[in-house]
């Protein structure tokens, strides 16, 4: 196995290593480095669903989507490609609910638990563009000038699927039960990875304001903080080819994807590792192989 780092604060290619039924000794240098690079990227691996299912449940239990009360174990699908393999057109609601992820965030951090991992695989790419690009939040927090780790610090802000998803046909996707499944939440500025002990910031279009604050001016003032935090050194972006897959820490790391032209297909598929939290109510009940 050889592990290059990135030119950032964040993120190393790894080749060498078959992820198709990789032995233990393997996982361990992998999720060691996942750790410290916070994000991995595979080239050429062109796993099978199961494979990708079987390598995502190394990192822990699986997360369901945004429907909380679905049992089944699945890849979810970003694509602009409908069922007859024909893109779809910008103003459909499968291509316009895509346009929300061009925003940096981090996955499920509108539910109790954030998601602890993702795991993305390129099956069909776009000739230019759709790229993903991945934001170091340790990096960013550890930059902060004084003024603000003391403002941020001990603060909480409310991550709201209602309030992200509005503008590009989220809601639409759900029904009022399950948006109600999906209440305002809320989590600390400041977070503390477990297994590492770093400092990280968190914010991202899903943070909405912060508690005790002023609404306007407080989410005015997150959005700033996001775009500080996502330049320079602390972007890692990725032009993605066919059978690559990436792994990313969203405890610590934002990430968003790019646009691409919009006659052109882009699918990838993506599973998600549930926050471990014993009673997290996203995960599925199953045993991590």
């Amino acid at each position: 196995m050889h592990i290059q780092p990135s030119n950032a604060t964040l993120g190393a290619t790894v080749t060498n290593v078959d992820l198709a039924g990789i032995a233990d000794a393997d996982f361990e240098a992998i999720e060691s480095a996942w750790h410290r690079f916070a994000v991995l990227v595979f080239p050429g691996q062109h796993l099978s669903d199961e494979d990708h299912l079987a390598f995502t449940r190394r990192f822990g239990r699986l997360e369901r989507g945004l429907k909380r009360r679905r049992t089944e174990a699945g890849l979810g699908r970003l694509s602009n490609v409908d069922r007859n393999g024909h893109v779809v057109p910008g103003e459909q609601l499968q291509a316009r609910f895509q346009r929300g992820n061009r925003d940096w965030h981090s996955d499920s951090s509108y539910k109790r638990v954030g998601a602890k991992a993702s795991i993305l695989a390129a099956h069909v790419v776009p000739d230019e563009g759709g790229e993903t690009e991945w934001a170091d939040m340790r990096a960013a927090y550890d930059a902060l000038d004084a003024p603000t780790k003391s403002w941020i610090e001990g603060k909480t802000a409310v991550h709201s699927y209602r309030f992200s998803h509005a503008w590009h046909g989220g809601l639409e996707l759900l029904s009022g039960q399950e948006l109600d499944d999906l209440p305002p939440v809320g989590h600390p500025l400041v977070r503390i990875h477990p297994a590492t002990g770093r400092s990280s910031l968190f914010v991202g279009r899903h943070a909405s304001h912060v508690t005790g604050e002023d609404i306007e001016s407080s989410r005015l003032r997150l959005r700033e903080l996001t775009a500080w935090a996502c330049r320079g050194r602390r972007v890692w972006r990725h032009r993605w080819q066919p059978g690559d897959i990436a792994i990313w820490d969203n405890r610590c790391v934002l990430h968003r994807g790019r646009p691409w032209p919009e006659n052109q297909p882009r699918v990838m598929a993506r599973s998600t590792v549930a926050g471990e939290d014993p009673d997290n109510e996203w995960a599925i009940a199953e045993t991590a192989g």
